[in-house]
């Protein structure tokens, strides 16, 4: 570490083995804070329940950084998808009634989420961390949203300005993720605990503009004085520079889809769609390859299914390490972006747009109204549908099929802004301000 860089705590509950694309959200700002005078010190779980590993991520740490990684007391992730599971069925029995109030037992007592069971080993790691090498300021990425309470732990135990990364909506993924809490009381104990940590915050950055007008709405409600950001998730030029971007010659149409499929990121229009396409034109049906790559909840992979009677050819992969889901995403004809119409969905944008955009390659999504929307139309050569618009994103395969090969938009915008070295330069200008702040203060 130079003289004049300053150390910086980077709380991420998930890091490296572990893959995702929030986890490369850290991996990345780590990558180039240095650049930027800050050393991070990651604070990560050592035994982390979570779905997928990524060996690409591994290979992109600076051996320079230093990595800490405390305990986690949670099941495993098979034994929460377990539990979860349990609640689902719909026979009863008394073993199950036992199972499902225990269940819900737990759940009630693991606020906001099961990863609070980190928080008590996480935070005898950093406060002797703390104690021992000074820092210059504290920032949590959540979720786990139980991380911003070890935040706001940290802060008042050592004075030191909290930074918290909204990647997604607290109240929002409350509502939508698979662990999600349903009863009133729970909701109220939810919002209780994000008032406290956004009183305790000293900057708040969110990954889209209006989740960042949300969260500052919330601010003012909690009594809070955060200052408020957006930073958008975005794509590194090191990893798409070597990537093709030469069309196929061939007459079929390669749609491909990386990431998670969930309530979501539902893929039900576009199998009604091909469903409504392998009915009424079945030799245009035949000439698509579907390929998915990607965790898949077992409601979207029964919608998935569907399609097995037809002639459209589908493609299921697993969870693709990085750089294999990259090569995957650049060999497609047309890119699937999907964002269900719900509630609060307007304030999102799917992490993979940004590596989608900088692929140049065309992009058919599925989304209503909203940020995502709006980012689509701006950049690259993009075809966009309602969800609720099976019949005309059946239309756009046949017209898709019959330009082949599908070109896209060789005069789009730039997408530099949106670079991981540019937004890390925007994450240390927040840093560089929250610490004058706490200087101006002492």
């Amino acid at each position: 570490m130079t003289r004049d860089q300053r150390r910086l705590l980077l709380i991420s509950y998930a890091y490296p083995p572990v893959g995702g694309g929030g986890v490369q959200r850290s991996v990345k700002f780590a990558k180039y804070l240095p650049q930027y005078d800050w050393r991070p010190t990651v604070l990560t779980a050592a035994d982390p329940s979570v779905p997928v590993r990524d060996s690409d991520l591994s290979m992109e740490l600076d051996p320079e950084t230093t990595v800490l990684r405390a305990r986690t007391f949670e099941p495993s992730y098979r034994t929460k998808q377990k539990l979860i599971a349990t609640q689902t069925e719909s026979s009863f029995s008394p073993k199950q009634w036992i199972r499902r109030s225990a269940r819900k037992a737990a759940m009630a007592l693991l606020q906001p989420d099961p990863q609070v069971l980190w928080n008590p080993s996480a935070s005898r790691l950093a406060t002797r961390t703390l104690r021992d090498i000074p820092h210059e300021a504290v920032y949590v990425t959540g979720p786990p949203f139980s991380s911003f309470l070890l935040g706001r732990t940290l802060k008042r135990r050592f004075g030191l300005p909290l930074v918290l990364d909204f990647r997604d909506e607290w109240l929002l993924a409350s509502r939508h993720f698979e662990n999600h809490q349903r009863s009133a009381i729970e909701i109220r104990r939810q919002r209780k605990l994000l008032d406290k940590v956004l009183r305790a915050a000293d900057a708040v950055v969110a990954t889209t503009q209006a989740s960042a007008n949300e969260l500052s709405r919330q601010i003012d409600a909690a009594g809070g004085r955060a200052s408020v950001h957006c930073i958008y998730n975005g794509y590194d030029e090191d990893d798409v520079a070597q990537r093709s971007t030469e069309t196929s010659a061939s007459d079929r149409l390669r749609i491909v889809y990386t990431g998670t499929l969930w309530k979501l990121t539902d893929i039900s229009p576009l199998v009604d769609a091909l469903l409504q396409l392998a009915t009424t034109d079945p030799d245009s049906a035949a000439r698509i390859d579907l390929v998915l790559a990607g965790r898949r909840t077992p409601h979207q992979d029964a919608i998935v299914r569907k399609l097995d009677p037809t002639c459209v050819n589908v493609q299921g992969h697993d969870y693709l390490p990085h750089g294999q889901s990259l090569e995957l995403a650049a060999s497609a004809d047309v890119l699937l972006l999907l964002l269900a119409d719900q509630p609060g969905a307007e304030r999102v944008v799917p992490a993979k747009l940004f590596e989608y955009l900088a692929l140049r390659r065309p992009i058919l999504a599925v989304c209503g109204d909203g940020e995502t929307a709006s980012l689509v139309g701006r950049h690259g050569h993009t075809l966009r549908f309602s969800p609720s618009h099976a019949d005309g994103i059946a239309r756009c395969l046949v017209k898709l099929l019959d330009q082949r090969p599908v070109v896209a938009d060789a005069d789009a915008p730039s997408l530099d802004q949106f670079s991981r070295r540019v937004q890390t330069g925007q994450l240390a200008a927040i840093m560089n301000a929250v610490s004058r702040c706490r200087s101006s203060l002492t």
